[in-house]
């Protein structure tokens, strides 16, 4: 049997190590839960910077349609500052700048989203390392009173 001494240690060295244990599960929960905060940041960059580009393509893209609109026109004799070319070519430059918009809007949307995202990891990464902290006092109380009680109880009987 062992010294009480002797247990004592070991009680202590084994409370030590699950108080470090808990410690670092909740560093580890948190240090992945900013990453994958800082994952999300980025995503939502990368969107917003994607539906920029896009949007951007779909006004060159518009831009392009009504020189050939326009072009095509004067080929088969219309006056191009006339009613009718003047119409077509508000239309097209419309419709273009609609897409261009809804795509930037699209963007923004995904971008919110991941940004919230990010928030609510960052969140989680407080919390777990809040919770690492708070098992691991509560893992060396627990062995504290355990120890104490112990340590009272008369030999013996």
């Amino acid at each position: 049997m062992c010294e009480p001494v002797t247990l004592g240690i070991i009680m202590g060295a084994s409370s030590l190590l699950a108080g470090g244990s808990a410690v670092h599960q909740g560093q580890t929960q948190k240090n992945y839960n900013n990453y994958l905060a800082n994952q999300a940041e980025a995503d939502a960059r990368a969107e917003a910077g994607a539906a920029q580009v896009e949007a951007e393509r779909i006004r060159k893209a518009g831009k392009k349609q009504r020189s050939e609109a326009i072009a095509a026109l004067a080929a088969s004799g219309v006056d191009v500052n006339s009613g009718t070319a003047l119409v077509i070519d508000r239309e097209i430059a419309r419709g273009a700048e609609e897409d261009a918009f809804l795509t930037m809007a699209g963007g923004s949307d995904r971008a919110a989203r991941l940004s919230a995202d990010a928030s609510g990891r960052r969140g989680a990464a407080s919390r777990a390392g809040t919770a690492g902290y708070i098992n691991a006092a509560s893992t060396l109380l627990q062995a504290g009173t355990n120890y104490g009680r112990g340590w009272k109880k008369p030999r013996g009987g």
